[in-house]
């Protein structure tokens, strides 16, 4: 059995999928050489691994990545206990404000405590960096966070940040307040998307006002709003 097809059947399967196999695998190589090499390993052991789309380990496949996965996703800590102990790659998932305006100093900072260490930034949304921590891509995250943490994760809160309204500088709304009272808001709102922890926030509050104002731009970041 050709042990570089189960390494790369191991990250298809963990993974979900060919493309995002290859996105993950930490060398260089193309998507038609991973599904070409797959299948070879299918043709060898002569059962399907998974189907293709919507991706799903078939129960041979599921036997076989249980097998391998306790090696493959153990190499990494193997190579740093030959390296002195020390982990020697960091993977931190963040926005884009965070990664830009508040960890560059930081990170100064730890490669000069930690000269041989590797980091990796990764930006997204909040439901990204989430799903980046419970598939194993990162290994810390810093975002906004519910009330209670994902299962299975610690959380530390850093700062907590009041929800503030902005409006124009020429507006004549000068509180919030004054907006709760119409019986119609005309003002367009402009938010971050409606998965984000404060828009899911924003709109619970005004839903124990009673109040009704639906996003009218979505945009991606702060930076954008």
């Amino acid at each position: 059995m050709n042990v570089h097809h189960l390494e790369l059947f191991y990250y298809v399967a963990r993974h979900g999928g060919i493309m995002p196999a290859v996105r993950n695998i930490p060398y260089g190589i193309q998507q038609p050489a991973v599904s070409a090499q797959v299948a070879q390993l299918e043709e060898f052991l002569g059962v399907t691994l998974f189907q293709r789309r919507p991706f799903a380990l078939t129960p041979p496949g599921e036997k076989l990545y249980e097998f391998i996965r306790p090696f493959f996703s153990n190499l990494d800590t193997v190579a740093a206990e030959f390296q002195g102990g020390q982990a020697r790659h960091f993977r931190i998932g963040a926005s884009t404000i965070v990664l830009r305006d508040h960890l560059p100093q930081l990170l100064q900072n730890v490669r000069k405590k930690f000269s041989g260490l590797k980091i990796s930034l990764r930006d997204g949304y909040q439901a990204q960096l989430v799903a980046l921590l419970e598939q194993d891509e990162v290994d810390l995250v810093i975002t906004l966070i519910e009330r209670k943490s994902p299962a299975g994760f610690r959380s530390l809160v850093l700062l907590e940040l009041p929800l503030v309204l902005l409006v124009e500088k020429g507006s004549r709304i000068k509180s919030a307040e004054e907006l709760w009272r119409r019986d119609k808001i005309d003002e367009s709102l402009i938010c971050l998307p409606a998965t984000e922890t404060i828009s899911r926030d924003f709109q619970a509050q005004l839903h124990k006002l009673g109040v009704e104002w639906f996003p009218a731009i979505e945009a991606s970041s702060t930076d954008m709003i």
